[in-house]
């Protein structure tokens, strides 16, 4: 296959990944394609040419329920590779090319027409960017490999054009697509929602939403999702965590999850990648004991992310 075929390829495996995910985020109907042009061509262009225009993959804006009266606009860049680099020099090299891309598309993002476009009940806007690099390579074991640790320290040019900018590798998306899948397995789509958590910026307005079919973009970096589903008429607070069983952990996630009871007048879900019944169970007794109100602590159930045939069976 020539190299421009396999580019194109890549490039369109990597936006119907990406397009799939955003459909399970609830971002329904992003902008896709976008072309913006250039207003700063001597800063954005090169000695030999100036710079025309920027190509944005999606746009996808929205109400944010974590901040009062503001409207988020995401910008999203797609990049689709076989393989990522093997050395940290490489990952940081090829991070700081992706950055710069979409940094400065971001920097003319305010003279386009989708800019301009009014969302109901916002006063202020954050411009975040979202970076989706994927390895399209499924070999075993690619689909949880994780880029954060070789982007420690790394330096790039900021600009105050974006208020914040997230990196979703294979180990995030893997993360978010087993997780949200999980849920509309295990419950049905239609009576699962985010929980919208008290952020101390979103508790001004009458109007605020606890739940709601749109993934807050803070969400995507969090170790911890909140869902809230109708089950029997009582909502379930789940808590699906990325991060490993620990005594201590637990006892921060019951913590977490009592202070959102008013919400909730069901049970309380808490699921764990390497949950195991029998191998935590004194670290479980020790974590509840912790806590005075047993009312709450009998909502509690504890789950592994993926059990096999041997998992559950203490319950």
């Amino acid at each position: 296959m020539a190299g421009g075929e396999a580019a194109k390829n890549s490039g369109e495996l990597g936006e119907k990944i990406v397009a799939r995910l955003l459909e399970l985020f609830g971002w329904i109907m992003p902008d896709s394609g976008i072309s913006i042009k250039c207003v700063l061509n001597k800063k954005h262009g090169d000695e030999k040419k100036s710079k025309l225009k920027h190509g944005i993959d999606n746009i996808y804006q929205y109400k944010s329920y974590l901040i009062d009266n503001t409207r988020q606009d995401v910008l999203i860049s797609v990049k689709c590779r076989d393989k990522y680099p093997t050395t940290e020099k490489g990952v940081k090299s090829k991070f700081k090319e992706f950055y710069e891309d979409l940094s400065t598309a971001a920097e003319c993002y305010p003279a386009s027409e989708l800019y301009k476009r009014k969302i109901k009940g916002t006063k202020a806007r954050k411009i975040d960017g979202v970076i989706f690099w994927i390895d399209r390579n499924d070999s075993d074991g690619t689909k949880n490999f994780s880029l954060l640790d070789k982007l420690d320290n790394v330096r790039v040019t900021e600009t105050a054009a974006l208020d914040s900018l997230t990196l979703v590798d294979n180990k995030r998306a893997q993360f978010l697509f087993e997780s949200i899948s999980l849920m509309h397995k295990e419950y049905g789509e239609e009576n699962v929602e985010y929980f919208y958590l008290d952020t101390g910026l979103n508790n001004s307005s009458i109007e605020r939403e606890y739940f709601g079919k749109q993934l807050p973009i803070e969400y995507l970096s969090s170790s911890i999702i909140p869902f809230a589903v109708e089950i029997n008429g009582s909502k379930t607070l789940i808590l699906i965590t990325e991060d490993p069983f620990d005594e201590n952990y637990l006892k921060r996630l019951i913590g977490l999850a009592h202070s959102f009871t008013r919400n909730f007048s069901g049970e309380v879900v808490i699921i764990f990648p390497d949950y195991h019944d029998m191998h935590h169970k004194d670290a479980v007794r020790n974590a509840y004991s912790s806590f005075s109100s047993d009312e709450f602590i009998k909502k509690i159930k504890l789950k592994k992310m993926n059990p096999d045939f041997r998992d559950g069976v203490f319950e």
